[in-house]
């Protein structure tokens, strides 16, 4: 992996994309040959940019994406995916959230709530309300046979996502059925059927994350 600008143009669409106008394009240092200083200043740039919305940046500088270290810069490039898809679940994005209060709480108490508690709170308000007794904690072992995606896309959409799933006993082709009914409601979808079965929590939130913000 090296440095270009195309490189970095990457870096400012996926910060604007997850918090918009973070990144003035026009402070970037374009052209097709750039030295040393103006390479470090875009990653700067870039690293700066990342910190500036929430992300942990303590061990990621301008030389580790001049010298491509892949697990430093994928770890950077999924913490500005997690802000991006997290961002938009608010109260202010969607009010229908108070539904999620707990006997005894307020809407202080939910919007203390970080986003992926919304979402297992969102989850389980739909299995409750669809009769099932499952319950969901986190988005790996809880969900990794496929169950719960079943049960929740079948309420929140019913004429489009059947329960066939739930008569299958190999694990593989009930996510097999899950990823076929999201592609049934137009849900883009971050996952393949292994990485529900092996229980891979970024991509399941980031799955859950886009059903919730696509269903409402």
């Amino acid at each position: 992996m090296t440095e270009s600008p195309t490189y970095l143009l990457f870096f400012s669409k996926l910060i604007n994309d997850a918090v918009p106008d973070t990144i003035d394009e026009r402070v970037v240092n374009w052209g097709a040959k750039l030295n040393a200083f103006q390479m470090t200043e875009n990653n700067n740039l870039a690293v700066n940019s990342a910190k500036a919305i929430g992300c942990s940046v303590v061990n990621i500088g301008s030389g580790d994406i001049m010298e491509g270290r892949e697990h430093l810069i994928l770890g950077l490039i999924w913490q500005i995916v997690r802000i991006g898809l997290m961002s938009k679940i608010t109260l202010n994005n969607h009010p229908e959230l108070f539904r999620l209060l707990e006997p005894g709480e307020d809407i202080n108490d939910l919007l203390k709530l970080p986003p992926e508690q919304i979402l297992l709170r969102w989850l389980n308000y739909h299995l409750k309300n669809a009769g099932s007794d499952r319950r969901v904690n986190n988005f790996s072992s809880d969900i990794k046979d496929s169950v719960v995606y079943t049960i929740v896309m079948n309420r929140l959409v019913p004429d489009k996502c059947d329960t066939e799933a739930l008569n299958v006993s190999d694990v593989n082709k009930r996510a097999e059925l899950v990823l076929k009914n999201a592609e049934k409601i137009e849900c883009k979808k971050f996952l393949k059927p292994r990485d529900i079965v092996n229980g891979n929590p970024k991509l399941n939130l980031g799955m859950r994350a886009v059903h919730y913000i696509d269903s409402q």
